[in-house]
């Protein structure tokens, strides 16, 4: 009998044993490695994480919540400031004297003060701030002379009509402002 061919057959029948006898054997695990701590942990990191995602989805509810806020009251003062930039723009044309014809101004200039402060007496009864710019736009000693006589015809509008054009400006007709 010929034993050259038995390691050929023997040698790949042992191998094969020895991987089954190998897979067989009980895996052990490393020294120091707990696997069920590593668990815990693993399930204990979790839940954190859950947690914290709920935290997060909660904290994202209440910025929106908070951003609608605030772009309702951004719309709100926006509102309000548009109503305060037009009462600013109303008080400031009121601060203003209204141009007045130059003729105007010499012919009641030329007016006995007497006469004159009967017309204008009138005149502010139909537009005092005409006649805010009127005297405005009066030399001061002639101005002077005719709120004199207003005076004695009634003194509270001679007052009125003093405060309001110390008040005013001119308004300049070359550039349209003040």
């Amino acid at each position: 009998m010929n034993l050259r061919p038995v390691p050929w057959i023997v040698a790949p029948v042992a191998l094969s044993v020895g991987v089954l006898w190998l897979s067989a054997q009980e895996k052990k695990v490393p020294e120091g490695v707990k696997v069920p701590e590593l668990a815990e942990k693993l399930q204990a990191r979790e839940k954190d994480l859950g947690q914290k995602e709920a935290q997060l989805r909660e904290l994202e509810q209440r910025l929106a919540t908070l951003q609608g806020t605030l772009d309702k009251d951004r719309n709100e003062l926006q509102g309000r400031e548009k109503a305060v930039q037009e009462a600013l723009a109303k008080l400031e044309s009121l601060r203003l004297r209204p141009p007045v014809d130059p003729q105007l101004v010499r012919t009641t200039e030329a007016m006995d003060p007497v006469a004159g402060a009967k017309s204008i007496k009138e005149m502010a009864a139909i537009n005092i701030e005409l006649t805010t710019g009127l005297l405005g736009a009066m030399t001061p000693k002639k101005a002077a002379k005719l709120m004199d006589q207003v005076a004695l015809l009634d003194a509270p509008l001679a007052g009125k009509l003093m405060e309001r054009v110390g008040k005013s400006r001119a308004l300049d007709p070359a550039k349209g402002k003040a």
